[in-house]
């Protein structure tokens, strides 16, 4: 290996990169993401559902209590079919068909029926599920039969849960969408034939272009680590697997890169593999069928790795298996890498 070959293109690639607006929206695509989800999550945390009722009768008294608890924008229907129409307009998540005399009957001790027809596809349905129940039984002035005591995390505990995802989202994406359009862009410029006629061999190009991934990579890892609250845990145990992450992904971007002939190619089959990557890495403990799947992809030693690292402290002795296979794959992937690499040169 050339070392100051390496740092060529290294440096040239860095400087592509600032100079290429499409490639610092691709890179900064995760950390937007990021602040995207924690926004919405903090949004969600005071949102009011609205709600159409309907009152056949006599229960004015129900729905001025409904709409003095804060969780709902109570909106009066005039029928049923009025009530119904708002919902299948999604202008409500929910409505409440009240029979007459429901009010009298629950403060008589009777149990009314109360008809509720849910939007499960409206997001404010959720809101409406969790609470409905706690305020019919407050309005009725029943209690639980236990007093629950419910502690909910801060909101910025839920947003350093979310770290690993977004380190393994920045992993996956900066190797498998950032490295592949480096690459066919110089073959697409046939700079790629004039490195490789040079000093420079095969190796000497995908060691700069690793490095320049992994740089990347690190980076906006500490970005995302900054924005959601700062880091936790083992800090040797998740730059590991940052490191071998990052390694990894890279050389299959580049992989892809040097199969494909053109960036648009190479792109589109980038977009079908990071689906499943990141998919089954997220859901591996849904099911004992998808966990043996994800046993078969980096992302999820990658993820479960970093996780573990920065959630519970692991540290590199505790996640030695991770660590060894994610050592598998790299050298497996290299090896293709090289040699397609090599292929191409003289063909």
């Amino acid at each position: 290996m050339n070392l100051n070959v390496v740092l060529v293109i290294f440096r040239k690639d860095l400087i592509s990169s600032v100079k290429s607006k499409n490639l610092l929206i691709i890179l900064l695509t995760p950390v937007f993401l990021s602040v995207l989800f924690n926004s919405t999550v903090s949004l969600t945390d005071n949102t009011v559902v609205p709600i159409a009722v309907y009152d056949e009768g006599s229960s004015a008294d129900f729905i001025e209590y409904l709409s003095s608890k804060g969780n709902y924008e109570v909106i009066i229907a005039d029928s049923t079919g009025k009530s119904e129409e708002l919902l299948y307009n999604q202008k409500v998540a929910a409505i409440m068909l009240v029979p007459e005399g429901f009010s009298a009957d629950v403060k008589s001790g009777l149990t009314p029926s109360l008809n509720i027809i849910v939007n499960p596809y409206e997001a404010k349905s959720v809101g409406f599920l969790q609470t409905y129940k706690d305020i019919i039984m407050d309005f009725a002035g029943q209690k639980y039969p236990v007093s629950v005591t419910l502690n909910i995390l801060p909101g910025n505990l839920q947003s350093r849960f979310n770290i690993p995802i977004w380190i393994m989202f920045t992993v996956i994406f900066v190797g498998m969408m950032v490295l592949p359009n480096t690459l066919t862009t110089e073959k697409e410029k046939k700079t790629l034939d004039a490195i490789l006629v040079s000093p420079a061999s095969e190796k000497d190009v995908i060691y700069g272009k690793s490095f320049f991934g992994l740089f990347l990579t690190i980076l906006l890892s500490l970005v995302i680590i900054i924005i959601n609250g700062g880091f936790i845990g083992n800090f040797i145990s998740v730059t590991v697997f940052i490191i071998l992450g990052s390694a990894v992904f890279t050389g299959l971007g580049l992989l892809i890169a040097s199969y494909a002939d053109n960036y648009s190619s190479a792109s589109l089959l980038s977009t079908v593999c990071m689906a499943p990557l990141i998919l089954l890495a997220l859901l591996a403990d849904l099911s004992r069928e998808i966990g043996y799947i994800s046993r078969l992809v980096p992302s999820t030693y990658v993820f479960y790795g970093i996780k573990n690292a920065m959630l519970n402290n692991s540290g590199i002795f505790d996640l030695y298996p991770e660590v060894g296979i994610l050592l598998i794959f790299n050298i497996l992937v290299y090896v293709l890498t090289f040699r397609v690499l090599k292929k191409k040169k003289y063909m």
